[in-house]
């Protein structure tokens, strides 16, 4: 299977996984055949990019994700939590017993996962509408977080309060009006201002749920300060913010410019990256960022990239600690499709001569 823009599929082309609506049900089956009206009904609902069915990739194994079921079920639950607490735009619900066990066995569930697969993270292996952005940002800063928290030796006994930190990060963005959170436009200055307070009132709320362990109003307040002191909402230098208020930094960054919003495309992973490795030093801890490097997919296996040598072709398969060159599978060459006999595979470790320098699919 490859993952390629929607816009090189035409009528025909046939799905080689499954494409999810909002409620995690199967918008369009494996093994569906696109129509043009499909295409421009996916396009509508903010699709682009989807898994594809060619002879150059049959039998190709997708990189390690969590699984599609469990990242499900997770979201149904984050919504119904987070629903819960909210009323009339303010956070006025406690913590039941009931949603805390619940958020823990998420937490769980996917240390589990995690944990017995020991392999770098890929959270592209399923294409789905998502209703609202907050509920899978939410999910996501928490497998991020986790995962880049194993990988820096923290204790073990901490995961689990870490990962309700990270579903619960975000919370205070329950009380700002879904159109200023999904407005297309750029933010007026007051907007902005008011988007940042979600930090303040997430960490006030969940101040005073006492069920809730305390770290997880701490990495609220300051999971957008940065090292250098010009992050929000206090200003904090590095040697202030709790260590793993920076981890979650990362994750939320990562996750926030790699997934769809109403204003603008995701970026792929490696994009994604680039805007990490740009804050190293002065808005994260560079060691975060090269632990965080060697813990998620840079080029997720059946996507499509442009070499610099005019090569077109898709990932195969990934290079333990060097993320940045993958085994690429050359199909086209200056636009040209090869003949069948032509197509090869070149480990850009050991072929120095060519580098990525373009995917056109955007997610």
């Amino acid at each position: 299977m490859r993952l390629v823009s929607l816009s090189r599929c035409k009528a025909g082309t046939e799905l080689a996984k499954s494409i999810y609506d909002n409620n995690g049900l199967v918008l369009l089956a494996d093994g569906y055949k696109l129509t043009d009206k499909a295409i421009s009904r996916l396009r509508h609902l903010g699709i682009f990019a989807v898994y594809v069915k060619d002879k150059y990739s049959d039998g190709l194994i997708e990189d390690f994700g969590i699984s599609h079921e469990l990242k499900q079920r997770s979201l149904v639950e984050i919504k119904t939590s987070f629903n819960s607490l909210k009323s009339n735009l303010k956070l006025t619900g406690r913590f039941n017993p009931k949603i805390l066990k619940s958020f823990q066995n998420i937490c769980d569930d996917v240390l589990s996962e995690l944990i017995s697969n020991k392999k770098t993270l890929n959270l592209m292996t399923s294409v789905q509408v998502y209703d609202n952005y907050l509920y899978n940002h939410s999910f996501n800063v928490m497998v991020y977080t986790l995962q880049l928290a194993i990988n820096s030796g923290v204790r073990p006994r901490d995961l689990n309060e870490l990962g309700i930190s990270g579903l619960l990060h975000d919370v205070g963005k329950m009380v700002i009006p879904i159109e200023i959170l999904n407005k297309p436009e750029k933010l007026t200055a007051e907007e902005f201002q008011l988007i940042q307070t979600h930090t303040s009132v997430g960490y006030k709320y969940l101040k005073k749920q006492h069920e809730i362990p305390i770290l997880a109003s701490r990495c609220a307040f300051e999971h957008h300060e940065k090292i250098d002191g010009t992050g929000y909402p206090q200003g904090l230098n590095g040697k202030d913010i709790h260590p793993y208020a920076k981890i979650m930094a990362v994750a939320d960054v990562y996750d926030a410019v790699t997934s769809s919003r109403s204003y603008r495309p995701a970026m792929l992973p490696h994009k994604g990256f680039e805007i990490l490795y740009s804050g190293a030093g002065t808005h994260f801890e560079t060691e975060l960022v090269q632990i965080f490097k060697k813990s998620v997919i840079m080029y997720p296996v059946g996507i499509t990239v442009t070499l610099s040598t005019g090569e077109t072709g898709f990932v195969v398969e990934n290079n333990s600690n060097f993320p940045e060159r993958p085994i690429i599978r050359v199909i086209e060459k200056d636009g040209v499709a090869l003949q069948e006999s032509e197509v090869h595979d070149i480990d850009m470790l050991t072929n120095l001569t060519s580098n990525i320098v373009y995917s056109d699919v955007v997610m």
